[in-house]
């Protein structure tokens, strides 16, 4: 349950049905609702850039592109667009919702958790708002919390996938490993059936198993999560430490070495790589991945890639 810039990054996929009726009121509004639930970001972003400079009151359209620029990891664009339609209507719980999401990336969670909290009140029936509160306490250590608002997304939406394998870390967390354990396999049963299968249930299950010292359960699930999905930094990770578990250093190693190519920034990686390459007596490159580590230690840079 990562986040960065994220935590994770989790990507909004329901625009309010009102939009439809607006049609009446702003015609092209439905034109570009339309595109970006055809996944059309890029042409959406230049439709809307050029409505909104000449309707600049058009709080939907302010919105929907708040949202577009979202959807392309624009997040200061967003934020403003966002910000500009919540001046113009600020009883809308998508754009408080979507302004949260930009908050958390940008690391400001206590502005992030008040705006969810707006939203909730305008719309409680949100489930992704009190998903994403959940992810939030979760990063922040209060599981308890974490497990109060992931439940309740799951009351609201038993459909929504993400929920199981995140509560499964959360009652991990606070050793509910019975509930834990039911929650990420009914997360695997559902994630199997979609028609894109998302590698993070597969993660998380792998990160609670090495949290257990189940290795060899770890493994498998962090390799069958890299053949869905082979760029997140945290597999590779989370199956370097499998392999340390069973004792097999050099797939270890090697696992280790794509999770920093895919993110060079973690200084976490280069030290452990610094230590396990000492170990098996590889004492140049581990002098390398050393000054690699100093190097990332004294720049501040311990960054996660972002996860949906």
């Amino acid at each position: 349950m990562r986040r960065t810039c994220s935590r994770t990054l989790f990507l909004a996929t329901v625009l309010l049905a009102g939009y439809l009726a607006a049609g009446a009121e702003e015609p092209e509004v439905g034109r570009f609702d339309s595109m970006i639930q055809a996944g059309q970001y890029a042409d959406a972003q230049s439709a809307l850039e050029n409505y909104v400079a000449a309707h600049p009151d058009s709080w939907r359209a302010q919105y929907q592109l708040g949202y577009v620029y979202f959807r392309l990891q624009k997040i200061q664009p967003s934020l403003v667009s966002v910000c500009k339609s919540l001046v113009l209507n600020g009883n809308f719980s998508e754009s408080h919702k979507i302004l949260a999401y930009d908050l958390n990336i940008l690391g400001r969670q206590e502005l992030a958790l008040h705006e969810l909290d707006v939203a909730i009140k305008i719309d409680p029936a949100s489930a992704e708002s009190h998903y994403e509160i959940g992810r939030i306490y979760y990063e922040r250590g209060s599981y308890l919390q974490s497990v109060q608002h992931l439940e309740r997304a799951k009351a609201l939406n038993p459909e929504f996938v993400r929920v199981y394998h995140n509560l499964g870390l959360a009652y991990s967390a606070i050793r509910e490993n019975d509930r834990a354990a039911a929650n990420f396999e009914e997360g695997l049963r559902r994630n199997a059936k979609q028609l894109h299968p998302s590698a993070w249930p597969l993660i998380d299950y792998g990160t609670h198993f090495n949290l257990q010292s189940n290795f060899e359960r770890a493994r498998d699930l962090l390799l069958e999560s890299i053949k869905i999905e082979d760029k997140w930094d945290t597999a590779y990770n989370e199956l370097s430490k499998a392999y340390r578990g069973l004792g097999q250093t050099s797939e270890a190693i090697e696992a280790l070495r794509h999770a920093a190519g895919l993110n060079p920034s973690k200084a976490e990686y280069h030290y452990v790589l610094a230590r396990l390459l000492t170990q098996t007596h590889q004492t140049e490159e581990a002098k390398l991945e050393l000054a690699r580590y100093q190097q990332d230690h004294d720049a501040g840079a311990f960054q996660t890639k972002t996860r949906p």
